[in-house]
């Protein structure tokens, strides 16, 4: 990639670039999100569902009374059948350890408070199903950690479940529809960058890697088993974390970044409108061809008149 480009695209990939990128998919991506959460919490979600995003700035004080303001990553509830579950999900691109449970509780017990119901006698407080995705390998990280409150009365407990992003292939993620998953996959060959970025063989090979990628999404598009907006949001996000990731492995951008970034996305809105365009030109050729056909019908009918007469 140019110092130029470099340049132009700094000031869009920030220190915050992955959290970033977690939250616009899960912001903008319905269908994503639903097939993420079905998976990580052995849900069942169809087309039908529907996603309620919730707030997820909270502010907490401190001793010296100055407030500081806490932003969970994922915070939605979705309803099917009745049925209303509220989801808390975070992202994490540092290293897992048990300070990452606290964090994870802090947030949930903000959000259980934001949904606190009773009164004078009685509070009633909803902890949300919560899961963690770790974009760096663990091998510390269970699939299920426990979070075990203690009260004067006794204790509770509830479960974070853990999804590893080095535990999926490529197949592994389209499989299960786990598209969440594409943008943080060059994570997986973060300790081989180095290498890679002097090796023009690999460097052949990551490309083609993402090359199939592409087409493995422009599939899925073309089946309908992916939005235009979600395909637009994917390439987006993916171009934006691997630039971030590869900051430091020149070859690695110039070869393998720009695959991403020099897609020729359009907007959803310019997607809906060609597709727009499309079924009306189909819809103007059925009615000419049935026009044409009932004119020679009438043809047809003013010959066997004239007979007649």
């Amino acid at each position: 990639m140019s110092e130029e480009k470099r340049k132009l695209f700094n000031p869009l990939y920030s220190d915050i670039a992955y959290d970033d990128a977690f939250r616009m998919i899960e912001s903008n991506c319905d269908d994503i999100l639903i097939d993420f959460v079905n998976f990580i919490f052995g849900e069942n979600y169809d087309k039908t569902a529907v996603i309620t995003r919730m707030r997820n700035e909270h502010f907490v004080e401190n001793e010296n009374h100055s407030k500081e303001k806490r932003i969970t990553d994922s915070h939605f509830s979705i309803t099917q059948n009745g049925i209303d579950k509220k989801y808390h999900l975070e992202c994490e691109s540092g290293t897992y350890d048990g300070t990452i449970l606290v964090r994870l509780f802090e947030y949930d017990a903000m959000i259980a408070a934001d949904l606190a119901e009773g009164d004078e006698r009685t509070i009633r407080v909803k902890f949300p199903l919560t899961g963690l995705l770790l974009l760096r390998e663990s091998k510390k990280a269970p699939d299920k950690a426990e979070i075990i409150i203690e009260t004067p009365e006794g204790s509770t407990s509830y479960h974070v479940n853990i999804i590893r992003e080095s535990d999926f292939s490529i197949e592994a993620i389209f499989d299960e529809r786990l598209y969440f998953l594409i943008p943080f996959y060059i994570f997986n060959y973060e300790k081989e960058l180095k290498d890679i970025d002097n090796d023009e063989k690999r460097l052949e090979e990551l490309a083609k890697m993402y090359n199939d990628i592409l087409k493995k999404l422009e599939d899925e598009l073309r089946c309908g088993r992916l939005q235009d907006s979600s395909y637009s949001v994917i390439i987006t996000v993916t171009h934006s974390v691997f630039y971030k990731l590869t900051m430091n492995h020149p070859n690695v951008q110039e070869k393998v970044g720009d695959i991403m970034g020099g897609k020729d996305l359009e907007l959803p809105e310019v997607m809906f409108y060609k597709r727009g365009l499309e079924e009306g030109e189909a819809e103007r050729k059925a009615l000419l061809e049935e026009n044409e056909k009932l004119r020679k019908e009438i043809e047809e009918l003013k010959k066997k008149q004239l007979v007649n007469d």
